[in-house]
């Protein structure tokens, strides 16, 4: 079972947020080498660190919790731990199992902070010595993440690092086709690209949107259309923040 290795509930809410995310229904787009390395991560073949960087909504997390998903239907157990969150402290890694997959999202918000990052350093060796795995995720490479323990960077880089390649815009339409097609929503090709020319592509961003436009389409009983959107958008910007 995934675990939060944590007292505090707001991390259970991030698991709760990520819980569809899968290999199903990422679009791999120029990724497949990344991919299929994750996947491997949760069998006996896989690399025991994995160090995955890119920008915000590229799908970093959908990924940590696809491969922890993976990881669990096989038995094997995982915890995760965002270091965006500020409940999570350095003597709480101290809790971490390090025989499991241990999963760190956004592990570069850590860097500059004497005890945080000797705090990791700590537990890659335990992972280590453990037998365990280490699957990272983060704004940059290593050596460029602001890391001021240089026996850290090197352990980070120990393992396999992947860029995750952002999606361009035919693969984005690609992405939110099955997206929409896994909910069983009904979707015109001209009516992602208006949706697309209106939005950033974080990816977390635009499938939360879609979310929205099912909800709001299904409560409304109407079909998904360019000037349904535009109400939606437009509701969406007079709402007092």
């Amino acid at each position: 079972m995934v675990s939060t290795e944590t007292a505090s509930g707001q991390l259970a809410l991030a698991i709760a947020a990520q819980d569809k995310a899968s290999f199903d229904n990422f679009w791999t787009g120029s990724n497949t080498e990344l991919v299929k390395a994750l996947q491997a991560m949760t069998g006996v073949e896989g690399a025991r660190v994995t160090y995955l960087y890119g920008p915000p909504g590229a799908g970093k997390s959908h990924l940590l919790f696809a491969t922890l998903r993976m990881a669990e239907r096989g038995k094997q157990p995982g915890s995760f731990q965002p270091l965006s969150n500020p409940h999570v402290s350095a003597e709480m890694l101290e809790m971490v199992d390090p025989a499991q997959l241990v999963c760190l999202d956004d592990v570069h918000l850590w860097s500059g902070d004497a005890v945080k990052e000797r705090a990791l350093f700590a537990l890659f060796e335990r992972i280590k010595h453990a037998g365990g795995r280490l699957l990272v995720t983060a704004a940059q490479p290593p050596e460029k993440s602001g890391f001021g323990l240089r026996d850290l960077v090197s352990r980070l880089s120990s393992g396999l690092i992947y860029p995750l390649h952002e999606l361009n815009d035919t693969q984005m339409l690609a992405a939110l086709s099955l997206r929409a097609e896994q909910r069983g929503l009904s979707v015109t090709t001209d009516v992602f690209k208006y949706l697309l020319s209106r939005m950033s592509r974080d990816t977390t961003a635009i499938f939360g949107v879609l979310d929205d436009i099912d909800r709001a389409s299904l409560a409304e009983q109407r079909r998904v259309t360019i000037p349904f959107i535009q109400q939606l958008l437009k509701r969406a910007e007079d709402e007092p923040n």
